[in-house]
């Protein structure tokens, strides 16, 4: 999945935050605890798509956009997103102080979300870039702090004021960004789905779709009472294999191996996973794709088995699982996860810059040849 781009390519004019604003990120300091969402930076990055033709990005303030009852977006759901991370740079192989994960991978598949959707793709340079200035201009708002970032949520819908069931000839690019405290630093609980469905075949699965989400929230909201963190889906066809989480791909370490199911239409190929597939020879560990039975991981726990079972995603980084419930009344507890937490720590690593990565993973904020 990796792409690697040639840094001296030509660079993109984004048009720059003001003064006043730039001054504003300066009186603001980080809440503590961090949390997430809880402070969204004051500036925001904004374009528009019309005519045929994206504008030029700009930096502007956080502000409400402005949207007829109408939009096509609030009525079709022609919306897709990005998530992804700065990193404070707290190592020595890079001059900058921030650096961003594999964002020429966030903006290749943020295109595939928006060309599955018919939505117009974004030049990957404007995306990257973009996001760039954006760090650049809220640097002081990265946390310093191993494991915490600065969260970007790089965003598109159609923005047509028109109820006609075709897609949009406008469309709104956005990117917000909030400081980030590590999610699930413990182990969670895993519910397995079995009544919905998060996706099926030919479908949105397998891209950034924000009706994807909003799906799950019906079947995810009863959960949380009783301790559950998050779904874990199985296919929609046979309800038998193992898909993924929420907002996580889906793990399992057993019999000297780690496993992960094939991509799919119904599945997102999330960049940790990509990562993960391509980390794992280096560090000595057996990894296949295939197929995984929901019954063979629940007879392998039940019998005592040395497994692990653990989500990858660009928010949680790697979650191990404690347990794993169902609406039977199952509850079955895992063993203490061993390999996870090394393939977390190696990850968060090679985020801030303590830890060398292949080509293109690592990419230095403010570093880009300025027009």
């Amino acid at each position: 999945m990796s792409t690697v781009i040639n840094r001296d390519a030509g660079s993109v004019r984004i048009a720059p935050a003001s003064e006043e604003l730039k001054a504003g990120v300066e009186n603001l300091t980080l809440p503590d605890p961090l949390g997430f969402g809880n402070l969204m930076t004051p500036i925001m990055a904004l374009a528009y798509y019309r005519d045929g033709s994206w504008e030029t990005p700009r930096l502007t303030a956080l502000e409400p956009l402005r949207l007829a009852p109408h939009t096509q977006a609030l009525h079709y759901g022609q919306a897709i997103f990005e998530g992804m991370k700065a990193y404070r740079n707290l190592g020595s192989l890079f001059q900058s102080r921030s650096l961003l994960f594999r964002p020429y991978d966030h903006a290749n598949r943020f295109n595939r979300s928006a060309r599955r959707l018919g939505m117009p793709p974004i030049d990957e340079e404007v995306f990257v870039e973009t996001l760039e200035q954006l760090v650049a201009h809220v640097d002081k708002l990265v946390p310093n702090k191993f494991a915490q970032s600065l969260y970007l949520r790089p965003a598109m819908f159609g923005a047509t004021d028109h109820l006609s069931v075709t897609p949009s000839t406008e469309y709104c690019f956005v990117v917000v960004a909030t400081p980030s405290d590590a999610f699930f630093t413990t182990p969670i609980k895993a519910w397995i789905e079995r009544r919905y469905s998060r996706a099926g075949a030919g479908g949105t699965g397998c891209v950034k779709a924000a009706g994807n989400y909003a799906a799950s929230f019906a079947a995810a909201a009863p959960l949380r009472e009783q301790g559950f963190h998050q779904l874990l889906w199985l296919d929609a066809n046979s309800r038998t294999y193992l898909e993924e989480f929420t907002a996580m791909n889906v793990f399992i370490r057993w019999n000297g191996k780690l496993a992960t199911p094939p991509l799919s239409d119904t599945i997102l190929p999330g960049i940790t996973r990509d990562s993960l597939l391509a980390l794992a020879e280096p560090l000595g560990l057996d990894m296949e794709e295939r197929a995984v039975a929901v019954n063979e991981l629940l007879d392998a726990i039940r019998a005592g088995a040395d497994i692990e079972l653990f989500g990858c995603g660009t928010g949680a980084v790697i979650a191990p699982v404690e347990a794993v419930g169902d609406e039977s009344g199952l509850r079955l507890c895992l063993p203490a996860p061993t390999v996870a937490p090394t393939l977390r720590k190696h990850l968060l690593d090679i985020h801030h810059g303590l830890a060398p990565a292949p080509k293109g993973w690592q990419w230095p904020v403010g570093t880009r040849k300025q027009p």
